[in-house]
């Protein structure tokens, strides 16, 4: 999977994301995962001492219902920043960060097994340490299979 994201909110910063995701059985039950994603990406952040780079790697799972030629998902992982972020609009005081999001797309493709969709990303310590601005993303990605 190939996601670019752009901070909302004022948040002056790029993502570009590249994701393995897996299938996990399938299990009747609401709360069980129906995959897991595992990935990195490289952000531009602008920080006080400049337009910096951070990378991030990240475990995920994830809830997604396809339907026809359309799905839905959402997801709560870990993410783990190379470096924390402290500009005007961002502060992030902690290199360890939950992240969630909600999205949906097309399936398209001979077999719909190509994914195309937008999602709404939020990332934040959780309140392990202050300040904890977090920051949103809207992300655009595609995925399709190995």
């Amino acid at each position: 999977m190939v996601s670019l994201g752009r901070g909302a909110d004022n948040a002056d910063i790029d993502v570009v994301r590249l994701a393995y995701r897996r299938m996990l059985g399938s299990d009747p039950r609401w709360w069980v995962p129906t995959l897991v994603e595992l990935g990195g990406g490289i952000w531009r952040v602008p920080d006080l001492a400049g337009t910096t780079q951070r990378f991030d790697l990240h475990a995920t799972p994830v809830w997604r219902a396809d339907f026809a030629r359309t799905y839905v998902e959402g997801g709560i992982g870990l993410y783990l920043l190379s470096h924390t972020i402290n500009n005007d609009a961002t502060h992030m005081s902690t290199s360890f960060e939950f992240g969630s999001h909600l999205g949906a797309g097309l399936r398209i493709g001979e077999r719909r097994d190509i994914r195309v969709g937008i999602a709404l990303q939020h990332l934040s310590n959780g309140g392990i340490k202050e300040p904890n601005s977090g920051v949103n993303f809207l992300l655009v990605s595609a995925s399709f299979p190995l």
